[in-house]
């Protein structure tokens, strides 16, 4: 309930403090500062109830260490009320023969200047902008105001001069007359208007500002000349206070892009933009968590199609996910561009649709699908076209792009042959290639997830509709009843649709009519049979349409991440008006109604009615309302929609029946107009259960309005009409959102959010913690004018710009605050977490401990249990491989034994010698001495044989030597190892020959050893010096010579058993030497091979040179070996033998002697 505040009451502690804070703000102002503001008038809104009283501590500012005068609230004088209104004539300048009094009287003060306002402005325009003020401060600081056309010619200022073609233009007042003025335009030229007509125009700095708001002086031609020169900038947009301007360029702007989207997202550029736009809805969505929609209007052609793509790319840009959804977003625009799109006489891709996209969000900010909502499709475009107009895209996309084999399947002629698109005689559009649209829409198609047999079915269905269209009927009787003709257009139609010629023909000339149980079929009128035919027509498009719009949400569905976060965005063909409209263009025009409704609603009646109640001092912007013409539209039971449906029902009802019903129940309301016949006219200010539906949905968002404004009727770049700006920019209302933006507070929060939010900013402990005291001295210590924010009731209320300072200081303090908390919390968790690992060092080493205790008990015991039966049969094991191997042994010294004797025939003795030889080996067995002459026979032969075999392979060897030699002044990267492998070669090989040399003399001397008169034999140290020994070159040959016979030297017996053993070492050994010695021969000569041909990328001559380095290495270190065993075993076996020989030969000739 409204109170009102009775005459003898008391003035409230609010009001009270209200009136202090001004009067210290006034004794404490420097007075330098510009006069005073005027004194705003006494708001009409209702005194606070007794459930919203001040707090009872509350205590007023005090004001030079005294308190503020409590004055007591009485009936303001006669005179000082007179003295007010005078004062507010002037102000408002409706003073007689004042500057624009006549315009400001009827448009109540549609000239507004910073001062009237409390607009701020920056500090490098306020002295241009002081100079559109007109009040001057006297000595005994009194405000008093100048005359002010006198004020204008002093200062030689610009003014608005309106002309008689209903333009303004720009000039300067020379000199009155009484009313009339005579001003120069900037051409050259003096006109005389009346004074009243005049409107003051703003500084040069001023000129092309970014918002409207900034406007010194806010009047019509002011707001187009602004517009007009940022568009001549190529600066397409413009704010209105919450609003944005969009002017379609008709031209690509470089305005938009990857680039673009990163400095708006990031705060680098905030020009006014649909990215700002959509950046903020974003943002609001996050942190707010309540669901946006951002409103596009306009009139056909002035870019509302573009502009929601552009909004939508920027969504997609900063809440792209990894799943590609953003992308199918972006490419239904071209889905239903083809299919809702159409050219029409005043825009060559005009949407014939209504649209509402709901993008929704995930937690994290990321889209995670999409739903898209189409409504008012013109349907009658299908079938009927005006001049210069086309139907949808499709079709004609269809017909020039389509594949062979789909126009063969679908019987396609060329766009010419149907009756449907030839009507018109429009076939193409400048520009256009309607093939590479066909081209893009299949790939979209494939985006969307639409399969190949949805498609094909879809075409089917667009050719049958075109099909329909030539299908002709002919009359048959006087009562002008008709049959179809049967020629290809109905064949085509009927297969394409899945019926048979006949049932077609029979649907389209004949109706039923059910009387009772029983249906009569009756035959139709030619021009009912051509209703009937297009109806089919639109059916079909409208259904397929629809069905289009399903498939697409299907693949846009949204997933589980879906948290009800959403951001709408709304593209609705604009307002049209033509001399014959139909019922589609109506419903149309409703939709427009309805959606202007709710942006005046929010922008005009929302706000100011929430600043009366709040007892905020508002004073009341007023603003066209169109609430009358929607109650014409759509109020029950005498509105044009309800009139319609009752006429529906009458069977005789007509045109002119239902004309005449709306001349006599509408002909009171202001916006019908009865016109004669069947016509009848509505005056928009700018249909269905589904609007009904959408303006519900978007009542239930925070809305972003973005107003389209078409420059020229022409569609052409750099043409400015201002007539056709203006007109779209009153029927927007954007002076009116201007001045309440302007005059409003954009920023309001409860005492208790706001004391919340910026209290802990106070310096002061003794403010009392109520919200509103914390809320009041927060603005005093931030030096908040007065003027810059409204103490309601409920909220505090903040002019626009204000609250950015506290939100700059309280986020430099919270960033301290959060400084210190994460050091100090950063130092107690280091704490805590050093506690908690030495605590659990300590638990795991005791762990570890008890467990490794545990495990070690465990395997002492179990091997204290089985260490007895593990020791028995690992003896056990050890007995039967000893047994096993001393057995093996056994066997072999047995079998080795049975060859030997086996090895040792039995001979007659051999006769003495004459003489001292045979008086030597007299008592040597007659066996040894047959069995000796022929192993050392063997044994020499082999030696000789060994020995010219060494000396041909010394040669082979040589002629090697000069191959290698030839082959390393190819490659010279391999000289110096190859040179240094044959030196080894050669002193290895010469080692090998002198040990065999060796061999040999040690089996001559021993035979010699045992003839008489000799009894030296070689020394040992021979053998062993063989290391120490020079070396001869490879081509030195051994010399060679016959070893001796000492075939009587030796006991028979003794050179019989021990030759044969030493005659297989050596055999042996001779034979690996020939082996090895062949082996080396071919890796060297593979190696050489591989130098003289070209590097392989697989071969390494370097590494296979080490590797037989190494082997060769090896082996002779091996053969060395066992070739002095041989030797040591050869001159032991000679060295013992012959001394055996000698004590039995001395001790026999001993024996003689004595």
């Amino acid at each position: 309930m409204m109170l009102s505040a009775s005459p003898s009451s008391t003035r409230s502690s609010l009001e009270e403090m209200l009136d202090s804070l001004r009067r210290q703000d006034e004794y404490e102002k420097p007075k330098d500062l510009p006069p005073a503001l005027p004194a705003r008038p006494t708001s009409r809104a209702r005194l606070p109830s007794a459930r919203k009283s001040l707090p009872t501590d509350f205590r007023t500012c005090e004001e030079n260490g005294r308190k503020g005068i409590v004055e007591n609230g009485g009936k303001r004088s006669e005179l000082e009320g007179k003295e007010e209104g005078k004062r507010k004539e002037k102000e408002l300048g409706v003073k007689r023969n004042s500057f624009g009094s006549k315009r400001m009287r009827k448009e109540q003060g549609s000239v507004d200047s910073p001062y009237f306002d409390g607009m701020v402005v920056d500090e490098v325009k306020k002295d241009e902008v002081l100079e559109a003020n007109f009040i001057k401060s006297t000595k005994s600081g009194r405000v008093e105001w100048e005359d002010n056309v006198g004020y204008f010619i002093k200062k030689k200022l610009r003014v608005w001069c309106p002309l008689a073609n209903g333009k303004w233009e720009s000039g300067k007042i020379q000199s009155t007359s009484g009313d009339e003025a005579f001003v120069s335009l900037s051409n050259g030229n003096v006109v005389k208007v009346s004074t009243g007509e005049l409107l003051p125009s703003n500084p040069d700095i001023l000129e092309g500002v970014d918002d409207l708001i900034q406007l010194s002086f806010l009047n019509e031609p002011s707001v187009i000349h602004n517009l007009k020169y940022r568009y001549s900038q190529d600066t397409i947009y413009s704010k209105a206070g919450p609003v944005l301007i969009a002017v379609n360029p008709f031209k690509d702007v470089q305005i938009y892009g990857n680039k673009f989207v990163t400095a708006y997202r990031q705060k680098l550029m905030d020009n006014p933009h649909v990215y700002a736009i959509a950046d903020t809805a974003y943002k609001e969505m996050m942190g707010d968590g309540v669901n946006q929609s951002i409103i596009i209007s306009g009139e056909s052609g002035a870019g509302k199609t573009e502009t929601a793509k552009f909004a939508m790319q920027y969504l997609a840009a900063i809440g792209g996910g990894s799943d590609g959804i953003e992308h199918e977003i972006l490419k239904t625009n071209c889905i239903l561009e083809a299919f809702g799109n159409a050219k029409t006489s005043r825009n060559d891709n005009s949407s014939r649709f209504g649209k509402l996209i709901e993008i929704h969000f995930s937690t994290l900010g990321k889209i995670c699908g999409a739903k898209i909502q189409t409504f008012l499709l013109e349907k009658s475009r299908v079938v009927q076209l005006t001049t210069v107009e086309r139907s949808y895209h499709i079709f004609y996309q269809l017909c020039a792009g389509a594949p062979s084999l789909l126009k063969e399947t679908l019987n396609l002629k060329t766009a010419s042959e149907y009756n449907y698109l030839n009507q018109s005689d429009c076939l193409t559009i400048d520009g256009v290639d309607d093939a590479k649209k066909f081209h893009k829409l299949m790939e979209a198609l494939d985006v969307v997830q639409i399969c190949k047999e949805d498609k094909e079915h879809m075409f089917a269905m667009l050719a049958a509709v075109l099909w329909l269209g030539n299908i002709s009927f002919q009359v048959i009787n006087n009562e002008n009843h008709v049959e179809v003709q049967a020629d290809e257009a109905v064949t085509s139609t009927a297969k394409l649709i899945g019926c048979s010629a006949e049932e077609l023909m029979l649907s389209l000339s004949t109706c039923k009519i059910q009387a009772g149980k029983d249906s009569i079929a009756k035959r139709l009128t030619l021009q009912q049979a051509i209703d009937s035919r297009d109806a089919l027509a639109k059916f079909i498009y409208g259904n397929l349409f629809d069905w289009l719009g399903e498939q697409i949400n299907k693949s846009l569905g949204v997933g589980k991440q879906c948290t009800g976060r959403s951001i709408s965005i709304l593209d609705i063909y604009g307002f049209e008006s033509f001399k014959k409209n139909s019922f589609e263009q109506f419903c149309i025009n409703y939709a427009n109604e309805r959606l202007q409704q709710h942006f005046n609603r929010h922008l005009f009646k929302l706000e100011q009615e929430e600043y009366e109640l709040d007892g905020v001092d508002w004073t009341k912007v007023e603003f066209e309302d169109n609430e009358e013409c929607l109650s014409l539209i759509e109020k029950k039971p005498l509105g044009i929609l309800s009139l319609l449906d009752e006429e529906s029902n009458f069977p005789k009802a007509s045109d002119l029946t239902f004309a005449n019903k709306l001349k006599q129940h509408l002909n009171a309301n202001s916006c019908f107009k009865g016109e004669r016949g069947r016509a009848f006219c509505v005056r928009h200010y700018a249909g269905e259960g589904q609007l009904f539906k959408l303006m519900h949905q978007l009542e239930n968002t925070t809305p972003h309005f973005i107003r389209c404004i078409k420059p020229n009727s022409k569609q052409l770049p750099g043409i400015y009409e201002e007539d056709l700006v203006l007109q779209q920019l009153r029927c927007c209302g954007v002076l009116e959102v201007v001045r309440i933006s302007r005059a409003g507070y954009p920023t309001r929060m409860t005492h208790q959010e706001f004391a919340g939010r910026y209290g802990f900013l106070l310096s002061e402990n003794h403010v009392p913690r109520d919200p509103l005291s914390i809320s009041v001295a927060v603005l005093q210590q931030f030096n908040v004018l007065p003027e810059m924010y409204q103490v309601g009731y409920t909220k505090l209320y903040l002019r626009s710009g204000q609250a950015g300072a506290l939100e700059d200081r309280r986020k430099q303090v919270l960033q301290g605050i959060l400084g210190i908390q994460k050091c100090f919390r950063g130092r107690q968790a280091r704490l805590y977490f050093y506690e908690l690992k030495k605590g659990a060092t300590n638990l795991q080493s005791i762990v570890r401990g008890e467990n490794s205790r545990r495990n070690y008990a465990t395997v002492a015991q179990r091997c204290s249990a089985i260490a007895p039966q593990i020791q028995d049969e690992q003896l056990t094991a050890i007995i039967c491989l000893q047994s096993v191997i001393r057995g093996w042994l056994v066997r072999r010294h047995l079998n080795h034994m049975h060859k030997l004797k086996q090895s040792i025939p039995v001979s007659a003795k051999s006769k003495r010698r004459v003489g001292r030889k045979s008086s030597e080996v007299k008592d040597i067995p007659l066996e040894q001495l047959q069995i000796l002459p022929s192993d050392v026979a063997e044994l020499q032969r082999r030696v000789l044989k060994a020995e010219a075999t060494l000396g041909q392979k010394e040669e082979e060897n040589a002629a090697l030597h000069e191959q290698l030699q030839q082959y390393e002044a190819r490659w010279l990267e391999y000289e110096a190892k190859m040179k240094s492998m044959e030196e080894m070669w050669q002193k290895q090989m010469a080692s090998l020959q002198m040990s065999l040399a060796a061999a040999r003399r040690s089996l001559a001397s021993e035979n010699t050893g045992g003839e008489p008169g000799r009894h030296d034999v070689t020394s040992p140290r021979y053998y062993d010096s063989e290391d120490t020994m020079s070396l001869q070159s490879m081509g030195s040959r051994t010399p060679g010579g016959s070893t001796p016979s000492f075939v009587n030297s030796l006991p028979a017996a003794l050179v019989g058993r021990e030759s044969n053993g030493t005659l297989a070492v050596v055999n042996n050994l001779a034979k690996e030497f020939e082996q090895r010695r062949q082996i080396f021969d071919d890796d060297a000569k593979a190696l050489a091979d591989v130098k003289a041909a070209p590097p392989a990328s697989n071969t390494h001559p370097d590494l296979e040179l080490r590797k037989l380095k190494v082997r060769f290495e090896t082996w002779k270190k091996d053969y060395k070996t066992r070739l002095r065993e041989t030797k040591g075993r050869l001159h032991k076996l000679g060295h013992s033998e012959v001394e055996k020989s000698r004590r039995k030969w001395w001790g026999k000739i001993s024996s003689r002697v004595s």
